[in-house]
Parts: C-alpha cells; structure tokens; sequence
C-alpha cells in the first residue's frame, strides 16, 4: 500500500497547483526507478532518466561538502548527457563504472554519467553495492515514484528522523517544473512541519547528511536560466527547517527537457521559481511521512516520524493557512 503522503493528512502548501500526479514525472518523458542492495544493507540506488539525452542543465551548490559527478561538464556545456543517478557516498565509483557501462558508449566516445551522493553511513555500508543494484534500478524505471526509505533514500536521516526520497510538482502557466529529493539533513529542534515545531531528540546523528535536489522542467529555458532555477529548490529546504550545516552539502541540478530553447521573461521565471521552491518544501515533508524507521549499523533504532500527531496537527489548522507558522 503506497504510504501517505502531505495531501493525503490535509496539507497543502504553497500557492501553485500541482501537476496531476505531484511528482518529478509530471514533467513529461521522465521516468524514475529505485533498487534496494542486494546485499541487504539499508542502502540503494535510484535512477531519474530523461529522454531525449542530451539535455540542456545546469548545476549548482549552497553548501559543497558533497559531489554530483559531471558537474563541471554541465556547467561548461550548458548540458547533462546521462540519466541521474542517485546512491549512498561509497557507492558513487561502482555506480559511476556501471552508468559508463550502461551508456554503451566505448572508449573512444567518452561520458561523464551523472551520480550525486549523500552519506548513509550511519545505517549501511554503501561499499556493498554492486552492479546488478544499479542495472535494478534502471529495469524498474516507470511513472511512480515510491517516496522515503527506497532506493537511495534507504539509509538516509531527515531532521533526525528516518530520510530518503521526497518528490512533489507544481504547474505555472503553462509549464511544469518537478522535483525530487535525496534527502539526508537537518537537526529535529529546527524543522517546521507546517507550523508545527519539534524538541531535539535523545539521540542525533552521527553527521550532518546532504540534499541533492533534482529539478526538472518543460520550459525552454537556457542553460543560464535552469542555473537560477536549480538553487530554487534548495530554499524548498530552508523552508521546511534546513540551515545548510557545516559537513552537509546541498547540491541542485535542473535541466529541460523542451526542445525549443528561449529565455523566458522575468515574469515567466518567477513563476518557475516559485514552483521549485513549494515542490522542494513540499517533498520535504512527503518524505518524513514516507519513510520507515530502520537499524543503525550500531544497533539503535531510528525515530520513527509521528504520522497520527500531524494528522492531527493538520486537521486543527484554518483551511489555507499553510503559508504561515
């Protein structure tokens, strides 16, 4: 059974509407997979593949303790040339080796796939990922996108609760712009569950985590305006508590998938703007409520997310008073 998700609770927030399904493949032409370790450790890969590669992208970083792999090529180029992979940090060369692989391109027709990491140390070994983990994920690309422990997000923590995989979309004239999170940070005493605030907890993580925020959009827009666009969901995360904290990286990527390409007016790209950032808060907030709680490599157990409390959080709260804390 799909778990709940913000709308599901009564949640709404932001002022755009969503696309039809609230997720990354509202942009049309994505699809999204995720595979668990065959090893049986907390950890995963997920994949989000385009189509049309190359695409026009762009990347950015607020806070660099962290790697997106090609990065420098897109941002040379204006361009990504792979799917996005999405992994635990010690699983970033096997993943990287297998794209090449999958890529079909031979060594005289060089790729710098595209792999971005965040630490899922705490839970799981992600040295233990193979092959065959990454080439699962891509066989079950498809049109859901399963949200919180899967995947990648397996082994991730999310303001000391339980991380992973959060996804939402917005429409704005006539464009959409999705986005999905790996999310692994924030401390609990700083989070905002739409308005709701929580005590630190008995236990934190060992480290500060990472985000890497994947923007996609049907746009036509440039390489120098899918850079702007791609910070955009970054302050998604401030929204929802993140502070961006030393040891923590939190990486954007946008890219386009329109053909036509044209710099959009002022008009048009806060609207885009505007559509990154409440995705980003709002996959947020989909995530903690997605995500189970799983063993730590030293035998603890994570908090699990009170889903019933913000139930009712959200049922107390004035309709369309989601904007205001």
């Amino acid at each position: 059974m799909p778990a709940e998700r913000l709308r599901d609770l009564g949640g709404a927030p932001g002022h755009l509407p969503t696309g039809p399904g609230n997720r990354i493949t509202d942009v049309a032409g994505l699809r999204v997979g995720h595979s668990q370790a065959a090893s049986g450790h907390a950890t995963g890969v997920t994949v989000i593949d385009p189509a049309g590669l190359p695409l026009r992208g762009a990347s950015v970083s607020m806070n660099g303790v962290g790697e997106l792999t090609g990065n420098l090529e897109i941002n040379e180029r204006g361009r990504i040339e792979t799917p996005v992979y999405l992994c635990g940090s010690h699983a970033i060369g096997t993943v990287l080796q297998t794209a090449i692989t999958l890529s079909g391109r031979g060594p005289q027709n060089v790729v710098l796939p595209v792999v971005g990491e965040c630490d899922d140390g705490d839970l799981a070994d992600s040295r233990t990922i193979v092959p065959g983990d990454v080439e699962r994920a891509v066989q079950s690309l498809g049109l859901e996108v399963p949200e919180g422990t899967v995947g990648a997000g397996t082994g991730m923590n999310l303001f000391d609760f339980p991380g992973g995989i959060g996804t939402s979309s917005r429409r704005t004239g006539e464009f959409t712009v999705g986005v999905l999170l790996l999310c692994n940070f924030g401390d609990r005493e700083h989070l905002d569950f739409l308005g709701r605030g929580f005590p630190p907890p008995p236990r934190k993580a060992a480290t500060h985590g990472s985000c890497i925020a994947v923007c996609a959009t049907d746009a036509p827009l440039p390489a120098d305006q899918l850079r702007r666009l791609a910070l955009r969901p970054l302050l998604g995360l401030i929204r929802a508590g993140s502070y961006a904290a030393e040891g923590s990286g939190e990486i954007g990527l946008a890219f386009s998938t329109s053909e036509e390409v044209r710099v959009v007016s002022d008009a048009e790209m806060n609207g885009l703007f505007i559509a990154a950032w409440e995705s980003a808060w709002e996959a947020v907030l989909n995530c903690l409520l997605a995500a189970k709680p799983a063993q730590r490599l030293d035998g603890t157990f994570q908090d699990a997310f009170p889903v019933e409390e913000m139930r009712a959080h959200l049922a107390d709260r004035p309709a369309g008073d989601w904007n205001r804390t």
